[in-house]
């Protein structure tokens, strides 16, 4: 053979891409169609004198398609030449209950939390619209370790105020210009949203809040994060949340990925199953892409109790250092539940039976796996200081 090239010489290069074997039903416009590319490149690449197409024949699909992954489960087909890369870095986020207490601030020095959310704003019925609790030295204590501040807005769960504020301009006006104001001053990166049960009528409302407050936050490099909570049947504390639109304007939406079986319920149960985790994260990826999602996870679980005779249950909300320490002292074996995906350990006492789904090490393990192979944005944690200490080393992407 030779290996010599002429001048003016025309080689044939096969061409590369995906290939296509052509079934009965087939048109050469149902096989553009399917792949996103066009007829005319597909009759110019395999060289056909005409658009008729017969079972059995191959086609060449274009390689300079790419096939992405959109909203709604749903695939399709994008030119190379048109696709922006970016690499993402996920985020963990943990929300501060009681910053004062020293397991606080241990926590504020792992290295693998990114973020740290201290409860700064909550709705008001009076003038102001919202009171405020700014900390500025906690915003520096944050960055000394190099740690980003993203305080919390919330709304006490009372619909009555969230409708009063949202559904007036005026009102909304003023508290997105409060909270500009407050993170300037502070020196903040951005804000975390955490609206609960808000009447379905102000669904709207609500995004139009987000949008208005990423517009003033947007010229200073301020990241917005929106809590929603796992889609269930709830008009109030579900249906109200437009997860589509508001994944649109925010930098980040929570899941918040736990009270499966909540506080005072009559059944006992986990606080956060994989399964039903795992689902609830399924859904919110077909209205909200995968990179903008954190996954809300406990780093508390629920002890019931329920009282043999009368069938009554109570229960009692434990951090993962206080459910350990019912494991010491009560000498207590776990057993693998495989249904929820997570330890669990039981006692009866003084007529009283006592169940604790365990949120461990094991538990925030297979959560870690679920952001990655769902490709997440990241975590977010309620509480940070109620872990116990071999959680952090999990968060590591």
């Amino acid at each position: 053979k030779k290996t010599e090239l002429i001048p003016g010489q025309t080689l044939k290069i096969p061409p590369k891409g995906l290939l296509h074997k052509v079934v009965s039903g087939d048109t050469l416009w149902k096989v553009s169609v399917k792949y996103g590319v066009k007829a005319n490149e597909l009759t110019k690449l395999n060289q056909l004198s005409s658009t008729n197409i017969k079972p059995g024949q191959t086609l060449i699909i274009p390689d300079y398609y790419v096939q992405v992954q959109l909203l709604e489960g749903k695939k399709g087909w994008i030119k190379k030449s048109d696709l922006v890369q970016k690499k993402h870095q996920p985020v963990v986020m943990g929300w501060s209950f009681n910053e004062k207490t020293a397991g606080y601030t241990e926590s504020m020095k792992q290295k693998n939390l990114d973020v740290v959310s201290p409860r700064w704003f909550t709705l008001t019925s009076n003038d102001k619209v919202v009171s405020s609790s700014i900390n500025e030295s906690y915003v520096q204590t944050a960055h000394k370790n190099g740690k980003k501040v993203w305080p919390l807005i919330g709304n006490n769960f009372d619909d009555v105020l969230t409708s009063d504020v949202l559904s007036n301009k005026a009102k909304r006006k003023k508290l997105v210009s409060s909270i500009e104001s407050s993170l300037v001053k502070t020196n903040s990166d951005g804000i975390n949203v955490d609206f609960e049960n808000i009447n379905i009528k102000n669904k709207q409302d609500f995004v139009l809040f987000i949008k208005e407050l990423k517009a003033a936050l947007k010229p200073h490099g301020m990241t917005i994060s929106v809590d929603v909570t796992r889609e269930n049947n709830d008009p109030f504390w579900s249906g109200s949340f437009d997860r589509k639109q508001i994944g649109q304007v925010a930098d980040y939406v929570i899941m918040m990925g736990y009270e499966e079986h909540w506080g005072g319920s009559q059944v006992p149960g986990s606080v956060a199953s994989l399964p039903w985790v795992k689902e609830g994260t399924q859904l919110l990826m077909k209205d909200v892409p995968a990179h903008k999602i954190l996954l809300g996870v406990p780093f508390y679980t629920r002890e019931w109790k329920t009282d043999l005779s009368t069938k009554k249950v109570v229960t009692k909300d434990l951090t993962m250092k206080e459910a350990e320490a019912v494991i010491s002292s009560k000498k207590l074996a776990k057993k693998w539940d495989s249904q929820a995906s997570q330890y669990y350990v039981e006692y009866t006492e003084n007529g009283t039976k006592h169940q604790i789904w365990l949120e461990d090490k094991a538990s925030m393990q297979r959560r870690v796996k679920l952001i990655n192979d769902y490709h997440l944005g990241g975590a977010a944690a309620w509480y940070i200081g109620s872990e116990t200490s071999d959680i952090w080393e999990l968060y590591n992407f």
